[in-house]
């Protein structure tokens, strides 16, 4: 067995919350959802089916939070589930007409990061590389909502290398429209190849196992160049002590701990490396 595989497991076990602790034996394959963490999770779920910004029981609902909130459905085992739909509903009642998806003005006042900041277009991109992806994901490339979020990121995409900044929004459209318009479309083959073309020095945690996530989710595999460079320079970056930093701070280590694991499991590692 891998080193990182049993000092990973000992470092969420040991650091995180129930939650985090419940979507670790999800990860790792169990297959019945653990009630008392699911019932945690989802009764943070609001009427409209959004999750509230930040995961904080009050604020408003939120695209970012109720991408979060799918994600740890997976972990957890929860899909397919009447949750799972609400969430689906949320976003399409959220969606903007030109297929974009924004936050709402109303987490203005908890001070968002730029990233996600409503009507600032690196928020924009962000939401909406999100709600597409997680759209395309569970409802599949016809739906009407997944084919108008495609063009409206068809139409943003000029083929550039990503900034540092943007790497996790770039992997997120680039797996999107692989998953609407195939891996081997124009726009799909060059945006992995722009994504292979940054330096290491600007993948961090949270911005490798994003994509990794992403694109092992649209149907990637160990082939493409990107993911065989990206899972060693995953492993490189684990510390000793079984964990990884995240860019977002210390209270973020555990969670972006467990997206490294799923991704390095997902496609196979050690065997993949």
């Amino acid at each position: 067995m891998h080193a990182y595989f049993t000092t990973a497991i000992a470092f969420i076990r040991d650091n995180g919350d129930e939650l985090e602790r419940a979507r670790l034996t999800g990860v790792l394959g169990r297959t019945r959802p653990d009630a008392k963490a699911a019932r945690a999770l989802l009764g943070r779920q609001h009427d409209d089916g959004g999750f509230p910004f930040g995961m904080i029981s009050g604020r408003p609902s939120a695209v970012t939070a109720t991408a979060t909130a799918l994600q740890w459905m997976v972990d957890l085992r929860l899909l397919p589930s009447p949750h799972v739909e609400r969430a689906i509903g949320f976003f399409l009642i959220t969606q903007r007409p030109d297929g974009s998806w924004d936050e709402s003005p109303a987490v203005l006042k908890f001070d968002p990061p730029p990233h996600i900041r409503p009507g600032h277009p690196v928020g924009r991109a962000y939401c909406t590389a999100l709600a597409g992806f997680w759209m395309t994901r569970l409802t599949g490339s016809r739906h009407d909502s997944v084919q108008r979020a495609a063009s409206y990121l068809r139409a943003k995409r000029n083929g550039d290398r990503p900034p540092p900044e943007m790497l996790t929004i770039d992997a997120l459209e680039v797996a999107t429209l692989a998953m609407v318009e195939g891996k081997d479309a124009d726009l799909v083959r060059s945006g992995v190849a722009a994504l292979a073309d940054v330096g290491e020095e600007h993948w961090n945690t949270d911005a490798l196992g994003a994509a990794l996530a992403a694109l092992y989710a649209a149907g990637f595999g160990v082939d493409e160049h990107f993911v065989a460079w990206a899972l060693p320079r995953l492993l490189a970056l684990q510390r000793p002590d079984g964990g990884w930093f995240s860019a977002s701070g210390s209270d973020h280590d555990v969670d972006v701990s467990l997206q490294a694991l799923g991704a390095l499991l997902a496609f196979g590692v050690p065997s993949a490396v």
